[in-house]
């Protein structure tokens, strides 16, 4: 990171949200990572874009942010709430870019879809519109969550730092440096090992999702700029949702580059260049 960077944290209610700061008298960009990622998902592209000023957080129930209380779950709508509380603290009256990745690309396009008049440009990488359940699986899917929740897991906890990145390599497809990286704001040392930062509410299964066709309409709302960033070995999910959703934005631009679905911390040189471009050819 660089010199002018810092950790500070915004109070949104009663939750405590820690943002990752780059200051610059430029362009706010306001960074959402993926789901059961952190704010460390984006340091090596603000590395790379250190010429804007960034406001990189980690969601609620993940990375040094406050978890939602005892009563909450992590409904998907409640972070485009949580962004909006955000952004009214560090920049009311100004459009910002939002760049967002996986789950933080999709909360970016809601956003954007509700308060057009906040967003400069989405840069969705790896990740576009929002999962969706289709109107006669309504039900069913509430009944899984509901029955999801009552499922009581003995919180994990790893004799070593290395057994937490172990484990976070086990499922997902980041190189042992960048699952460290992520695992670094994950992770916390107490007496007998580490334990994890992140909600195990978060793990609960969804309540609540669009149908296709309020998921439509929520891209018909995009008014602002946007990017989706593909990886060549990304997820299977963000290409059909390219071809379900891409014909409804107004203002759409679909660029592809080198890596998985992390490609962002993969290659942040190759994401920086296409942000570059893309916001340059903006002006």
């Amino acid at each position: 990171m660089q010199q002018n960077s810092f950790e500070t944290f915004y109070q949104i209610n009663e939750l405590k949200i820690a943002c990752q700061r780059l200051q610059n008298n430029a362009t706010k960009v306001i960074a959402l990572h993926g789901w059961q990622d952190n704010s460390n998902s984006f340091v090596p592209l603000m590395s790379e874009l250190s010429h804007f000023d960034w406001y990189a957080i980690d969601f609620p129930g993940h990375g040094k942010s406050d978890w939602r209380n005892s009563q909450a779950h992590y409904y998907f709508i409640d972070y485009v709430d949580d962004v909006f509380r955000l952004k009214q603290q560090i920049a009311a009256n100004e459009q910002v870019i939002i760049i967002g990745h996986s789950m933080g690309a999709m909360v970016a396009n809601l956003f954007a879809a509700c308060f057009p008049e906040h967003v400069k440009a989405v840069i969705a990488i790896e990740g576009i519109a929002c999962v969706t359940t289709d109107e006669n699986e309504v039900t069913t899917q509430l009944k899984s969550a509901i029955l999801n929740r009552t499922e009581n897991k003995p919180k994990r906890i790893f004799s070593s730092f290395e057994q937490v990145v172990r484990a976070r390599l086990a499922v997902s497809d980041l190189n042992k440096q960048n699952a460290s990286l992520l695992m670094e704001r994950n992770a916390e040392l107490l007496e007998n090992g580490y334990k994890l930062c992140t909600d195990p509410k978060l793990k609960h299964h969804s309540g609540f999702r669009f149908t296709p066709n309020q998921c439509i309409e929520m891209c018909k709302n995009i008014l602002s700029p946007m990017l989706v960033i593909k990886a060549t070995n990304g997820y299977s999910l963000v290409n059909q949702g390219i071809e379900k959703y891409s014909k409804y934005f107004s203002n759409l631009t679909i660029n592809q580059v080198s890596g998985g679905h992390h490609c962002h911390l993969e290659y942040p040189k190759e994401v920086a260049n296409k942000v570059n471009v893309y916001v340059k050819g903006m002006f």
